[in-house]
């Protein structure tokens, strides 16, 4: 004779825990991933480049305070430049993207400077402009292959 109460072991399997159930309602499902294995391309980050490199020379040209000036510029040209532009290689690992990334900065920055010193046209400012216009040409570049890869996912789709 079987016992009723108890219930049969595939059915104990299939059932979660109540802890197994509220870690799959709070899971977020993983984000698609392309054929390759990369991440989504995202619109964030070229817009934020953008509004950065914006919000760095309202300060600088409005004089702004000196020390609200000096810290984000300083994080601008040790950040900025070089994340937009390594940006554009799509590594897959975030570390390795922020270190390049700030080693690009700091070479960009020391190669306006050698450039303006070269041409006798030293100017900080001059210098600022150079590093926020080739961020933004990275990040305008970024968000046109994005779009173009959006465009192209939703016709291959339908």
């Amino acid at each position: 004779m079987t016992n009723t109460t108890e219930p049969s072991v595939a059915n104990r399997k299939s059932v979660p825990s109540p802890r197994q159930a509220t870690g799959m309602l709070l899971r977020r499902p993983a984000p698609p991933r392309g054929q390759d294995g990369s991440r989504p391309p995202t619109v964030w980050p070229p817009l934020l480049t953008l509004l950065a490199g914006a919000g760095v020379l309202a300060l600088v040209l409005l004089s702004g305070p000196a020390t609200v000036r000096a810290v984000a510029v300083l994080a601008y040209l040790a950040i900025v430049p070089g994340l937009a532009c390594v940006r554009l290689i799509r590594l897959p690992d975030r570390l390795t993207q922020f270190v390049l990334g700030v080693a690009l900065s700091l070479a960009l920055g020391t190669l306006v400077a050698q450039a303006m010193v070269q041409l006798r046209r030293w100017s900080p400012t001059l210098g600022l402009c150079a590093l926020v216009a080739i961020a933004s040409v990275a990040a305008l570049t970024e968000l046109i292959r994005n779009r173009r890869i959006a465009r192209r996912g939703r016709v291959s789709s339908s």
